[in-house]
């Protein structure tokens, strides 16, 4: 995975975790609302049934005022004697006190007729008898006339002897005053007992003695002392009413509110477990999908655990190998550089000898393939000019693809600096090409695209991309997995050693980038490189085209060779007599140190890993025996960070070597040659 690619992988993870923190306080918010909306629901009717009984409450009062005025004039002295004069005489005076009575009339219980009447209503009059009979005085009626509506109440009493019955009128407006005003409530009503209004908020004076609703009527005969029900009212307005019922007289008080009263908050509750259960089923499946990512991140991460521990074990396998061949390489090239040089061979021997050479050459740098992916060999990591490394890949894939297949480069102008090794990239480079023309049929063309991703605050792009692409046979997954591994190929006998992919993945890794490989069978394949870039002031100067002809020559030396390896030492002795040099050659660190003890040594050559006594210990105890003493280190051994830490300040020479090689990394050691080291 891409460094771009784990980035928006952990922006992903992050952004699910943050929204599966939101989502518990959308739901406490949303639960919040709900409650605050069913809270207000119940407080409306709360309020609403409150009313409604506060309503009844002051009709009952009212009642009961009619009622023991009623009762003071059917038990007066001067009604029981039959003088009505008298008593008309202090029915005014409560008409005084009693503004809402507007008459009282006394009439024969038996026949009817009128006998007495202070105050006079002319109109229609109906008796509801909706008063409880149990009542000596109770509401009988209504009655109507152009100017205002009233209320009929009577008692009975006893009048000269004889049974009469009065009859108290009230007005209806006194009743309702009692009810809220109407920015309380839409419409609000005191209905009797059989269902007939006596007071309304909402057109009193048409609909007062007349039927109400139905919906009204059966509230009034359901039996209930208090509730709520839906309805309409006689105008069309939907609406929920609260009721409540008195005990006194049967009367019931009807309080309607808006239907949106009620709706409304129901709405936003009922509204609020709707998202409330959305949003906890999108908290589930964030959670659920949390879940599978960070499995599958688990399952990726282990896979990788799994490539990771298999490629470091082939690592430290491919490494021993390399060290072992390199020891063996080391005589055989040293003894065919000396055989191909030797003035008395002719010409036909030295060809053998230079094939030969060759092919050991061949040999040494699978040996530097194996080393770059078990990553034992250290990189020379430095700033590389992409434009001249883009000319220098064009000609080495040019002569390896021998015309076959086109080939065209695509760069970016802004990738102009990588950071890696030159020459182990450049074989990485050549590595894919190969392996693209190989898989292509004659004539399809194979592509190098360089792009650069990212950009710093300097302007300069973060990475450089190397893509080779090609129109080949293309990979399966199962190839796919495998193909970074070292000695898998699925090129026929002879044709490969499994060792390019694997080059270019020890390569890159110790660079600090990443391998992708992008491939449909039949369709081509395109392998990624991901290096980081280096800055515009690091791009090196262009390198001068002349290089040293040869090594300057040496005067005569006394060198003391140390290896373990009899024919490494053979080699190595023999190299450098042939050079005029007189060398000693011993095969332990301790015949070493008494070599140094008996004689001075210009320069002391030795192995790094000898039995009992490496090349840094051999060099710290012969610091001590000859101080000032030189040294230069030549080994096959892998890991070179580790050679380096034990001889930082000794220059070193890789197994296997040529004559020429081997002279100027003495030169080099003694301060006389080539300033760069050769590793």
């Amino acid at each position: 995975m891409r460094g771009g690619d784990q980035q928006h992988s952990v922006r992903r993870s992050a952004w699910l975790i943050v929204a599966a923190a939101l989502v518990p306080l959308l739901l406490f918010s949303i639960f919040q609302i709900g409650y605050s909306a069913r809270e207000q629901r119940r407080v409306l009717e709360a309020t609403a049934l409150s009313d409604t009984k506060a309503v009844i409450l002051r009709a009952d009062g009212e009642v009961l005022r009619l009622q023991t005025l009623l009762d003071a004039m059917g038990t007066s002295a001067v009604l029981e004697r039959g003088d009505f004069a008298a008593f008309r005489a202090r029915v005014t005076r409560f008409f005084v006190l009693h503004k809402d009575v507007v008459a009282i009339e006394v009439r024969d219980a038996r026949s009817g007729a009128l006998l007495s009447a202070s105050g006079r209503v002319d109109g229609q009059r109906l008796r509801a008898a909706d008063g409880p009979p149990s009542m000596q005085t109770r509401f009988v009626g209504y009655a109507t006339s152009p100017a205002c509506r009233y209320l009929m109440f009577e008692r009975t009493g006893v009048s000269g002897g004889r049974p009469v019955t009065l009859i108290l009128l009230s007005r209806s407006e006194t009743f309702v005053a009692l009810l809220p005003p109407p920015r309380d409530f839409e419409v609000s009503a005191l209905v009797g007992p059989k269902g007939r209004f006596l007071a309304r908020t909402l057109k009193h004076d048409e609909r007062f003695a007349q039927l109400s609703s139905q919906f009204v009527r059966d509230a009034v005969t359901s039996g209930k002392v208090s509730g709520l029900y839906r309805g309409r009212t006689l105008e069309g307005l939907e609406n929920y009413t609260a009721f409540h019922r008195s005990g006194r007289t049967g009367w019931t008080a009807h309080l309607a509110l808006g239907s949106d009263y009620i709706d409304s908050p129901a709405r936003r509750y009922l509204a609020s477990l709707g998202v409330a259960g959305i949003l906890s089923l999108l908290l589930a499946g964030l959670l659920i999908a949390f879940a599978i990512r960070q499995i599958l991140a688990a399952r990726r991460l282990s896979e990788r655990l799994q490539q990771a521990q298999k490629m470091e074990a082939l690592g430290q396998l491919t490494g021993g190998i390399a060290h072992d061949f390199n020891n063996l390489l080391t005589p055989v090239i040293g003894t065919l550089d000396q055989l191909r040089r030797r003035e008395g061979l002719d010409e036909r021997g030295r060809r053998l000898a230079a094939g030969a050479l060759s092919s050991a050459e061949r040999a040494a740098r699978l040996t530097q393939q194996l080393l770059a992916f078990s990553r034992r060999q250290r990189l020379a990591i430095a700033p590389i000019d992409v434009p001249l490394l883009l000319e220098g890949v064009t000609a080495l894939v040019q002569r390896s693809i021998s015309g076959k297949h086109p080939f065209r480069v695509e760069a970016d102008p802004r990738a102009r600096c990588v950071q890696s090794d030159r020459n182990q990239l450049e074989l990485a480079l050549l590595n894919l090409a190969i392996n693209a023309r190989d898989a292509s049929p004659e004539g399809s063309p194979i592509v190098l695209r360089v792009t650069a991703e990212g950009e710093r605050p300097d302007g300069d792009p973060e990475r450089v991309v190397f893509a080779v692409a090609d129109l080949g046979s293309g990979m399966n997954e199962a190839t796919k997995a495998r193909a970074l591994e070292p000695f898998f190929t699925t090129k026929p006998a002879g044709r490969g050693t499994g060792l390019g992919l694997a080059q270019v993945f020890g390569v890159v890794e110790q660079s600090g980038g990443s391998v992708a490989i992008d491939s449909v069978p039949g369709e081509g394949t395109v392998v990624t490189l991901s290096l980081p870039a280096g800055t515009s002031s690091e791009v090196p100067p262009v390198p001068s085209t002349q290089e040293a002809a040869s090594h300057p020559d040496l005067r005569p030396l006394r060198l003391l060779v140390v290896d373990d390896d009899a024919e490494v030492r053979t080699t190595i002795a023999q190299m450098l007599t042939e050079r005029g040099h007189a060398v000693d050659a011993v095969a332990h660190g301790t015949t070493a140190l008494a070599a140094l003890a008996a004689e001075p040594f210009d320069l002391v050559i030795a192995d790094f890993l000898m039995p009992m006594m490496n090349g840094a210990e051999l060099i710290e105890e012969a610091r001590r025996v000859r101080p000032g003493a030189k040294f230069l280190i030549v080994t096959g051994f892998a890991d070179s960070d580790a050679l380096r830490r034990a001889c930082l300040d000794t220059a070193t020479l890789a197994k296997p070597f040529t004559s020429g090689q081997l002279i100027a990394a003495v030169a080099r050691s003694l301060g006389e040659g080539l300033s760069q080291p050769e590793d």
